[in-house]
């Protein structure tokens, strides 16, 4: 780094994945560098537990850690919590290191090098009920919007399960990981659901059985079934498994009732590689084919050698969730049951759309289906009157939720800060959930991103749609101040002058323009002083925000892969 070379103290942020982020400190010679970085996690509720990962210590070895954790639910309320430390030689109970779970614990660790500390403390809580109608909390100028009814009778289901047994499926017990996940989440299934087995490779269906009820006699005979399966074709016919396993479930669905939830679950470990394997035609005939959306697909694929782009590009065009299957953490045979455990184990409802008056830029509004112990989670900006309308198919037929807004105090520094969470939750959702689509934009042609996705505003000047996408979620990185992979940097300076990066740099240390005024950004008045706001806190639904030393006094955002270096300085 320059500064480094003209003994300037400077730290240099980039973002890796969720919870690694690289950091470059400039100290000077003979000097101190103090940096204080936040860290910030976007929290859900699955099966009734709301889970966190706090960062803990970084790679480097490290002298000293001091600790301080507060969890509030949406209330406000402190709330019970457990956090595994794993280090079985430092006791969270005793007087240096102690832990009350009434929404607080401390650890004071000194000489930290001795013990094999884990880069994460890992904790969760359980959540409390919310309104029936949610719980619309506003600061005046942006909203979240938390649903998840609790008195619901669970839906029946039809599920039809898409399994791939290609030879790579093989290497790391891979099928029979999936075969055993598969057994244990068919013994949850009751008589009111239906299900398939349909398994591809050298073609779209190799080995098939049922559909049945999931009687206790149809259960053992798909495990026994899918015990027998064995992994021998060399290719993988992906186009033609999803497209047949689509019109069995469709058959299904016309038979059953319309209160039925209709899923179907790809389980793969590789590209199309026989058939048709151009991939933005696989996605566009599944999608053309699923057009009302009766099916809701969700896809499992094993990192690293699933084709993950395009399973996820297919979630997205067709109402259902994909995600990826880790090597080296929990086995495999546990993570696939508790995802389908936790998306579609008991589904309540089903063709989830919210609206918003006033609203606008908000984050994801239909969801595929809700699950008990699951919520809807809407962020975005409004202005004026709001008011949140939830829609949704349950067992008793489609319903409706009016929710009308609840009001953040901002009456003192402690609760300006909070509402300020607000916005920074809302920014950290909109950017991922843009910046998936631009990633998709791959499979997807303009018009039928155009059918996926609302821009925020109208006056994007880029030459298409797809750059308008990026551009919107370049823009609200940079307003909210947040490093994003692939998207922006950070860059800080400690400097009595505010040493510019380069002669486009708008805003001094003091947070004004040269000219004295205020830059124009999101519009709290508690919006990022010298010294950037940090919170020891975690609040259901908001950011956690971490804190390591002390603020340095000019921050700025740099454009990743972007010649131009620094709009706005904050």
């Amino acid at each position: 780094m320059e500064s480094a070379a003209s003994g300037i103290p400077s730290a240099y942020v980039e973002s890796q994945d969720s919870f690694t982020h690289s950091l470059q400190v400039s100290i000077p010679p003979l000097g101190i560098t103090n940096v204080e970085l936040v860290l910030e996690q976007l929290i859900v509720q699955r099966q009734g537990i709301i889970n966190f990962e706090i960062p803990l210590m970084p790679n480097e070895p490290i002298d000293d850690i001091i600790f301080d954790l507060n969890v509030e639910d949406t209330n406000g309320e402190a709330v019970n919590f457990r956090v595994d430390l794993d280090v079985s030689s430092i006791n969270t109970d005793s007087d240096t290191n102690s832990s009350n779970t009434e929404g607080y614990m401390h650890l004071d660790i000194p000489d930290a090098r001795q013990y094999g500390l884990p880069k994460t403390i890992k904790g969760e809580y359980n959540a409390t009920d919310l309104p029936i109608n949610g719980l619309l909390k506003t600061d005046g100028k942006c909203f979240e919007h938390f649903f998840s009814p609790t008195s619901l009778e669970a839906m029946p289901r039809n599920f039809h399960f898409v399994l791939d047994t290609s030879e790579s499926m093989n290497y790391e017990s891979k099928l029979e990981d999936a075969k055993k996940a598969l057994s244990f989440f068919i013994d949850t299934l009751t008589p009111q659901d239906r299900f398939t087995i349909q398994t591809f490779g050298n073609t779209g269906t190799d080995d098939l059985w049922g559909s049945g009820r999931a009687t206790l006699d149809e259960k053992e005979d798909a495990k026994e079934f899918l015990s027998g399966l064995k992994a021998s074709s060399w290719n993988t016919d992906l186009h033609e498994a999803l497209l047949l396993g689509l019109l069995r479930a469709k058959a299904d669905a016309k038979e059953s009732e319309d209160n039925v939830a209709n899923i179907l679950v790809l389980i793969s470990d590789g590209y199309a590689t026989r058939g048709e394997t151009n991939r933005t035609k696989i996605a566009e005939h599944v999608y053309e084919l699923n057009e009302d959306g009766n099916v809701k697909i969700f896809s499992l694929g094993f990192q690293g050698s699933a084709d993950m782009q395009l399973l996820d590009a297919i979630a997205l065009m067709n109402g259902g969730v994909s995600i990826p299957l880790l090597q080296g953490q929990v086995d495999f045979a546990q993570q696939i049951p508790d995802f389908l455990q936790s998306e579609v184990g008991s589904i309540l409802m089903s063709d989830v759309s919210t609206e918003y008056t006033g609203a606008s830029g908000e984050t994801e509004t239909s969801f595929p289906v809700l699950s008990s112990g699951y919520e809807v989670v809407v962020r975005g900006r409004f202005d004026g009157q709001l008011e949140a309308i939830t829609r949704a198919k349950t067992l008793e037929g489609q319903k409706s939720w009016t929710a009308t807004p609840v009001s953040v105090a901002t009456s003192t520094t402690d609760d300006q800060s909070k509402a300020s969470l607000c916005f920074q939750s809302y920014a950290h959702d909109r950017i991922t959930q843009l910046l998936r689509f631009y990633d998709a934009s791959d499979f997807i042609g303009e018009d039928m991103i155009k059918r996926l996705v609302t821009l925020a505003g109208d006056d994007c000047k880029e030459n298409t749609f797809v750059k308008c996408i990026r551009h919107e979620a370049l823009a609200l990185a940079t307003e909210a101040n947040i490093v994003a992979k692939g998207l922006t940097a950070m860059v800080t300076l400690d400097d009595d002058q505010c040493t510019k990066l380069d002669e486009e740099a708008e805003i001094c240390l003091d947070g004004t323009t040269p000219d004295g005024s205020r830059p124009s950004s999101y519009e709290h008045d508690h919006a990022y002083p010298e010294t950037m706001a940090m919170s020891d806190e975690m609040d259901h639904g908001y950011d956690y925000r971490y804190t390591s030393g002390s603020a340095t006094l000019c921050v700025g955002l740099l454009y990743v892969a972007i010649t131009s270096i620094v709009a706005f300085f904050f």
